[in-house]
């Protein structure tokens, strides 16, 4: 595939930064009448006590529930009627809020999204009916196979004081205690020096600039930004597994995982060309073709990298028929020990090469994957020439630097392992 990445819609980006320490990343793009916003403030789950866990996607999602101006009803009336809408919700690093609207409509959107992060009600009836749509949601949870199988890799992975050892989601236990003065008191930790928005359709900067002067140069901080720093995790030792019993299955959720690397480390194209390869391209990589569509052994099965602030799981995942356990989690162990081994074919890294660059330039096809691109680039510190850096950066991964990052780290002799299932 020929590299034509549209980098022309990222370089020519206006940064702005506002009095309060907020970034602004506006893109023009005159072909479209419409304009996307995407931002984040980094306030996650990571800033959460353990005894809470789930509150920081509680209030992301409680934002649009109302505001000191306006309530829920009124949000969505005034959105709907031009055709507009706004959305927020927390995660486990950052809380993202943004919206779409037609260009001329772009003022009432940043008034509305301001309003929610710097304003928000917590309307008692609203927090309860959302509380009440967690609660669903992590009753039917208890019952998905895979999703208990990552709570326990979780536990397994990491110390009990890390955030790392939770899905942000939370427990029914957690989740029934918060009140709705714990989402207020998490409020506090959303702080504009730690916030950025992407503003990218038929706008002009200096216009949007003014705009978003107006609406969040008003969000005055209360204090210091929340301090993003995670303790320490020691190193696996052995073969940790845990199998996890669920009545009435009929499919056995299989996690193989170690731990993988940060955002910054200088492995992380290396590790990502490598995950793509073993478990991603196609119907999930080589992992994918030996173990499902060769011996017939899975449901599903592939790869992820979970790399952020801090390294999270690289993980190898299968679904299978429960009389396949043991074999199913032997053909993924010798498929993990022959790519250490051996490296990809030329043909592998080739595709993975063309599939990594050409997905970049369909992520630029939108003013919304725009956006994204925008915001990922200023959380990770890339550089506006980022777009133009990255197919160089892909196609000189070497067959080499693949296999001394396998071996580094997919240990098939000290790792974490869970099996959900009847």
């Amino acid at each position: 595939m020929e590299d034509t990445p549209r980098g022309d819609a990222i370089e020519t980006a206006t940064r702005h930064v506002l009095p309060n320490g907020m970034v602004a990343l506006i893109q023009r793009n005159p072909a479209s009448t419409t304009a996307s916003v995407r931002g984040e403030v980094r306030a996650g789950a990571i800033h959460e006590p353990a005894a809470q866990n789930g509150l920081a996607v509680f209030t992301g999602s409680a934002l649009i529930r109302g505001t000191q101006r306006r309530s829920f009803q009124q949000i969505v009336a005034e959105t709907e009627a031009r055709g507009c809408s706004v959305n927020a919700g927390g995660g486990l690093h950052t809380t993202g809020f943004g919206g779409r609207a037609l260009a001329e409509d772009l003022p009432l959107i940043l008034e509305v999204l301001a309003e929610m992060l710097a304003q928000p009600a917590f309307p008692t009836q609203e927090v309860e009916r959302l509380r009440g749509q967690f609660l669903m949601s992590l009753r039917e949870s208890e019952q998905e196979t895979r999703t208990q199988a990552s709570r326990a890799l979780r536990r397994i992975m990491f110390p009990e004081n890390h955030p790392y050892s939770r899905l942000s989601s939370g427990t029914i236990a957690t989740v029934e205690q918060i009140t709705r003065d714990d989402l207020a008191a998490f409020h506090g930790n959303y702080h504009p020096a730690a916030s950025a928005i992407a503003i990218v359709g038929d706008v002009e900067p200096a216009a949007v600039i003014a705009l978003l002067e107006e609406t969040f140069g008003h969000w005055e901080p209360t204090g210091a930004p929340p301090v993003s720093e995670l303790p320490a995790v020691p190193a696996l030792q052995g073969v940790q597994r845990r199998d996890i019993a669920l009545a009435g299955k009929s499919q056995t959720d299989i996690v193989y995982a170690v731990h993988g690397l940060a955002r910054s480390s200088p492995d992380f194209y290396e590790v990502s060309v490598a995950n793509m390869i073993l478990g991603r391209l196609g119907m999930g990589g080589r992992l994918g073709d030996n173990v499902r569509e060769q011996k017939g052994l899975a449901y599903y099965c592939g790869s992820s990298v979970d790399a952020d602030l801090a390294a999270g799981p690289w993980a190898a995942l299968a679904g299978v028929n429960p009389s396949d356990v043991e074999t199913a989690i032997e053909a993924i162990l010798y498929e993990i020990r022959q790519f250490a081994a051996d490296g990809p074919t030329g043909e592998e890294l080739s595709d993975a090469r063309d599939y990594m660059t050409g997905s970049l330039v369909l992520g630029l096809e939108t003013n919304d994957g725009i956006a994204g691109t925008l915001l990922g680039i200023e959380r990770y510190g890339l550089g506006m020439d980022y777009i133009r850096r990255y197919p160089s950066i892909i196609r000189s991964v070497t067959p080499e630097q693949i296999v001394e990052v396998s071996r580094k780290y997919l240990s098939t002799e000290a790792y974490a392992l869970v099996t959900a299932g009847p």
